[in-house]
Formats: C-alpha cells, structure tokens, sequence
C-alpha cells in the first residue's frame, strides 16, 4: 500500500481534535512507564502488527532520516521544491494553506508536486507538530522519490502516537485532552479488540483495517459511563489477537517481526521503547507470563543512543521477548503486587459519577436528588435510571430509586 493509499484511507488530513470520552478514560489507564493500557486483569496494548494492519503503512528496517539544519529558504530546498520556497514566513515550517496552494497552482514539476504532497502528509498527518504546520526537516528522507517506500513510516508514525499518548495521559485534571498524532488509529484498535464496545460494522473486514470502519454509526457516552466500561471489562471480553487469522501483507511482515521483541522505535522527538514482553497474549498462544521489570524510562536517553546501536551492530535495536520474563512467576501474584483487587480498592478512588435526578414537588419548586454511584451488584439497575425524570414526579418514587439502587431493599407505601 502507497502513501497515497494511506492519504485516501485515513479521510486525508486530519485535525488535531479533542480525543473522545471512551477514548479519554482509556488514556486514563495508559501507563507511560511501560507503554501499556494497564487493566484489572493485566497490561494490553498497540503492538507493531496492529498498527500496521490498521493503517497499512509499512515498517522497515530503514528508519525515517531528519535534516534539522536544512531551511525552507536554502538552495536545497529550492531545487527540490520549487518557488513555493520563497513564500513561507518561517525557516523551519510552513503552512498547509501554502503548500496547498502550490502544489495546485504552477510553476512546479511533477516531482516537486509529489514531494510536497509527501511533506504535507509526513509532517501533518503521520508524525504532526502541535504547532500544525509543515516542518522541512522530513525532506532529507524524500529526495530520492524512488526510495520513500523503502523507509519506515509505519515505525516512525507508530512511535509518535505513543509519544502523544504519553503527552495526552499526563493532562491535568480541568483541562481539555488532545493528541497531534493518529488517534483514530486508538479507536479503530479498541473496535477490534473489545467488540463489545464497537459499532455495527458496515464492511468486511479487509486490510487496511480502518478501511472496515468507514461509515459505521458511533454511539456517544459520557466521561463518567466511558469509565465504568473499562472498569467492568473482562478478559473475557477481550479479542486478544484479532488479526491472528488474517493474511499479513509484506509491508506488515516486519511489524510482525517486531511486535514479538523489545524494540527501540526511532521518534520524531525521542526514541520509543515498545516491550513485548508485557503483552504476550497478543502475539503468543501460550500462557501470559509474569514480565521482568521495566526500563528506567520508555523514552530512550540521546547519550544511549550511540551504545544501543553499537551493541546491535548497526542493525534494529530489538532482543526476544522471552529474554524479559520471570518463567515460573504467578501471573495472578504480578497482579496483586501492582494494584490490590477490586474489593480492596477504597471506593473513594475510583472514577464515578453520581446521578442527579431534577423534578418539581407539589409547590412547584425544583428538587434536586443525588443517588450516589452505585457498586457492582446493583450497577444495572444504576444504569437504568433516566438522566433527567419527568417533571412532577414525586418523592416517594424518587426515595423507591434511591434504595433500589443503593441495594436497600423495596419501599414501605
């Protein structure tokens, strides 16, 4: 799959948005320590191979180059450009609107155009700034237009969502959350894995796999029901690998490869660990086995660098998951050594929200009830009561929900 496919698949660029409320209280859970979604029942998260089946683009062994000393007015950004050079206002960036307009307009050759196409697309779509313009330093990578396709773009885009995850997860509390990264690629994941939490599908399934998902009808839900179902969640509910019987294309045969080891992932701002070792359910048929623990960051230091790569001898900084797991732990221990069981936990801890019931008594006066959050057992019939009563109802039948919910037991007329 091309580039251009990827362009057209993905609904072209899209806008750095705010992320969505299911989307939100899963970024909730994201543990930027390990680079996984951490559950009651263990870590999951998004592996090489999902990536790259979501939205085709290709990973290799060749990673991405960046030129941070080139110039938007240098002569070598001239030659490979073209005049649209000489109307950007920044060194570093430009806006869409620009490039935009020359690869339309004229003035240009055919190769200038496609690299300018393949710059807006790099730098706005798979590896964005939080500034929303089109930096120069991808270019270095599109020179030799006979070779982009030879180069990591899956492993480089795939890096930074992590990053942006790691950004997005670390909002304070008030603010309003937001990734300049591909988080449609998070959402399309969670259809696959949790069907349950997925719309009606409305194509066959097919690679690329957000293709799948065109046109299907999303359902909205509140921050506070988005919490209670990730809580809820079984393993059971889980499709740990869900393109376990699909036909893994040659541009995902290296994302494969990789989602089995622990790897260093090259980044836009900082190189990324990904460690597969946490997550051996979605890429072995075995039994879950308890991980070694982490490294100190997922964020790999620039002074490590240069000994990572010697140590790898030039090639793919990645050993085998098996090397990084205790193989007679207890899984069930692991657990319970990272966070107590849900009966333990104190419930005043954990994410809720109360229902407030609004309605007027016989004077006409608006009363407002709250019924608090209700515990497991009688979460159904919480979940049961309407957002808002119909007006006039009376105390009495609001004072029956209250102990329904609470678990009290039935009113006395």
């Amino acid at each position: 799959m091309g580039l251009a496919d990827f362009w057209r698949t993905m609904g072209g660029s899209p806008r750095r948005t705010g992320i969505k409320n299911r989307l939100w209280a899963l970024l909730e859970r994201w543990w930027d320590t390990t680079n996984t979604f951490h559950m009651a029942w263990g870590d999951i998260t998004i592996t090489p191979l999902e990536f790259a089946m979501i939205t085709g683009l290709p990973f290799s062994e060749r990673n991405v180059t960046f030129d941070c000393e080139l110039t938007w007015r240098s002569a070598a950004a001239k030659d490979l450009l073209g005049p649209v050079v000489d109307l950007t206002d920044d060194d570093a960036h430009a806006s869409v609107k620009v490039i935009v307009e020359a690869i339309c307009g004229g003035g240009v050759s055919a190769e200038q155009r496609v690299r300018l196409f393949l710059l807006a697309l790099v730098s706005r779509v798979m590896a964005r700034s939080r500034n929303s313009r089109v930096h120069i330093k991808f270019l270095s990578a599109l020179r030799d237009l006979g070779a982009v396709s030879s180069y990591n773009w899956g492993g480089l885009a795939y890096s930074h969502l992590l990053y942006e995850m790691k950004q997005a997860s670390q909002t304070a509390l008030g603010n309003d959350p937001s990734m300049a990264a591909l988080w449609s690629v998070l959402e399309i994941w969670i259809y696959e894995h949790f069907p349950t939490l997925a719309p009606e599908c409305t194509r066959d399934a097919a690679y690329p796999y957000v293709a799948s998902w065109i046109g299907a009808v999303r359902v909205g839900a509140s921050l506070a029901a988005s919490r209670r179902a990730w809580r809820v969640l079984s393993a059971e509910d889980v499709v740990w690998r869900p393109f376990v019987n699909a036909v893994v294309p040659v541009s995902a045969a290296r994302a494969h490869f990789l989602s089995g080891r622990r790897v260093l992932l090259p980044g836009v701002y900082r190189h990324m660990w990904y460690l597969g070792e946490r997550v051996s359910l979605q890429h072995h048929s075995g039994d879950r086995l308890v991980p070694k623990d982490p490294l100190e960051s997922m964020l790999a230091l620039d002074e490590d660098l240069a000994r990572l790569y010697a140590e790898a001898r030039g090639e793919a900084v990645c050993r085998s998951w098996r090397e990084f797991v205790h193989r007679k732990g207890s899984y069930d221990d692991f657990l319970r050594r990272l966070a107590p069981p849900e009966e333990e936990v104190d419930p005043e801890d954990i994410p809720r929200a109360d229902r407030i019931l609004r309605y007027e008594n016989s004077d006409g006066e608006e009363v407002v009830e709250t019924i608090p959050w209700a515990f497991p057992p009688h979460r159904k019939s919480y979940d049961d009561v309407p957002e808002h009563t119909p007006l006039r109802l009376g105390r009495e039948c609001v004072a029956g929900c209250s102990c329904l919910i609470l678990g009290r037991g039935s009113v006395s007329s």
